[in-house]
């Protein structure tokens, strides 16, 4: 009878649902990604149909996986030892605010604001502030 139900307990805990990646854990895998300039690992943090906004609300030209891909596989080329740091990061539900600091696109640092939308373990928004 106990072997039984050790494999009935092994099954259940083997066909249980894994947890989802909170929006904080997407958000730093894809900027480790980012950093090491995995097009792979990035690209797989966002959903296929990602969509890029302006404050105002308006919708990038460029969505989706493809665009994504094409877009940082030049931006990674063109500048080699780009990386970005967090200076700063909110979380609030589904939300991921990061003030980021970008280096090796020019002599200075490039400070970004980024609003991250993240849904079923994907990025599925990106808004942008800089200046």
């Amino acid at each position: 009878m106990i072997p039984s139900l050790i494999l009935a307990a092994a099954f259940a805990l083997s066909a249980a649902p894994v947890p989802e990646a909170s929006p904080e854990a997407v958000v730093q895998r894809q900027v480790e990604a980012y950093n090491a300039h995995n097009l792979d690992a990035f690209v797989v943090c966002y959903d296929a149909a990602i969509e890029f906004r302006t404050m105002d609300g308006k919708v990038g030209p460029e969505k989706g996986l493809a665009a994504l891909r094409k877009g940082y596989d030049e931006l990674f080329k063109r500048f080699p030892t780009l990386k970005v740091t967090i200076l700063k990061r909110i979380t609030q539900g589904a939300f991921v605010i990061d003030q980021e600091q970008a280096e090796g696109m020019g002599p200075n640092p490039v400070t970004v604001t980024a609003i991250y939308e993240v849904a079923k373990g994907k990025i599925v928004h990106v808004w942008f502030i800089d200046g």
